[in-house]
């Protein structure tokens, strides 16, 4: 379990290193950064993950939506891989996440492991 926000960020960075981007958490009804790589300061904003949230399939409309579908449980979260980065995001009703890291030779089940637990202990 994670004691803090930074203890989460913390760990993410032991497992991806310098190619994580930024780490933001919604809560209130609203995503905080808490974690913005120096070189790309400024181009992940909460309103940013507020939209994309609220158009993604984890958005709570299309997330049920999706579960009906494909009839297999609940939607844990998705991932998003673009040129050169790679986007994790969890919903969860008490605080959903994105986490962003360069599209490097980095292992994503430490991270979705990482960010499970992260999710888990939001609720």
């Amino acid at each position: 379990m994670f004691e803090s926000d930074e203890a989460f960020v913390n760990a993410l960075q032991s497992h991806i290193g310098s190619a994580l981007q930024t780490v933001a958490s919604r809560r209130n009804g609203r995503y905080d950064v808490l974690y913005t790589r120096n070189d790309v300061t400024g181009r992940f904003t909460p309103a940013d993950f507020d939209r994309l949230h609220d158009e993604s399939l984890l958005a709570d409309t299309s997330r049920e939506n999706t579960e009906n579908v494909f009839r297999a449980g609940s939607l844990n979260f998705a991932i998003y891989t673009f040129d050169t980065a790679v986007i994790v995001q969890f919903s969860q009703t008490s605080g959903s996440l994105f986490v962003g890291f360069d599209n490097d030779d980095v292992p994503i089940l430490p991270v979705v492991e990482l960010c499970s637990e992260w999710s888990q202990t939001r609720k």
